[in-house]
């Protein structure tokens, strides 16, 4: 009995030896073939983050050459204006070692054309002269401040001077005082160019003129009463420009 338990078990340990001896490569294949796949995919992503990281250093590759292009063109752009302005400043520099040059040789003339038109004034048609001396002497008071360049200074003057010339050109009605102490009154005054300078008293009751040669006021003929009245209103707008009577001297009269 016992020689045939022996011989079965021998005969189980015949038969399942090769199961087991088969089985043993089977699983160190299959175990081998696990450690592939997972090595494969540690493999794979290494691979998979270092193209990454290589898409991202292309990416930031072609970002700095972008710029690097740019601050090309910009430098390029900015040598430009720095080469112009380098060229107004030198250009500047220049101006300023000729301006004390320039300020000496503009002053006098300026203190001449002002000293000028002052006399202008004196000698002319004796109207809106209170206006007409404060300008002259704001002018003065101009060029004697250190506060204003030459070039406002010299504009002032062309200004006076262009207002001045103006005057010739047009016909203007304004209030204004004649006579000395007592005597003084107020009257309508009507220019007509630097032609004829007119007065007429608020009630219209005199009409006088300015006359050039005596340089004196004098009281025109009751005719020219209402020819003055008329002017008046021309000049004030009030009427429309229409033909009246003036003493207007001629090249002949003078």
């Amino acid at each position: 009995m016992c020689s045939v338990l022996a011989l079965s078990t021998a005969l189980s340990a015949s038969i399942l030896s090769p199961v087991a001896l088969a089985e043993d490569p089977l699983s160190s294949a299959l175990s081998t073939q696990q450690k592939t796949d997972k090595a494969s995919q540690i493999s794979q992503g290494k691979v998979d983050n270092l193209s990454n990281q290589t898409q991202e250093l292309l990416a930031e590759y072609k970002s700095v050459i972008r710029q690097v292009e740019a601050l090309k063109v910009y430098n390029r752009q900015l040598q430009k204006v720095v080469t112009a302005q380098q060229t107004e400043i030198e250009s500047m520099l220049e101006q300023i070692k000729t301006l004390d040059q320039t300020n000496i040789e503009i002053t006098p003339l300026m203190l001449k054309m002002v000293g000028a038109l002052e006399e202008f004034i004196e000698l002319d048609v004796p109207f809106q002269m209170k206006e007409r001396r404060d300008r002259v002497t704001r002018l003065q008071a101009t060029l004697d401040s250190p506060n204003v360049t030459t070039s406002e200074k010299y504009r002032k003057i062309l200004e006076s001077y262009q207002i001045e010339t103006d005057f010739g050109r047009t016909i203007e009605a304004y209030e204004a005082s004649l006579g000395e102490g007592d005597d003084t009154r107020t009257y309508n005054f009507l220019r007509i160019g630097r032609v004829a300078l007119l007065y007429q008293s608020l009630d219209g009751a005199e009409t006088g003129q300015w006359n050039k040669e005596t340089r004196q006021w004098e009281v025109l003929p009751e005719s020219y009463r209402a020819g003055v009245n008329q002017g008046l209103k021309i000049a004030r707008k009030q009427a429309p420009h229409n033909l009246i009577k003036l003493p207007v001297r001629t090249a002949e009269d003078a």
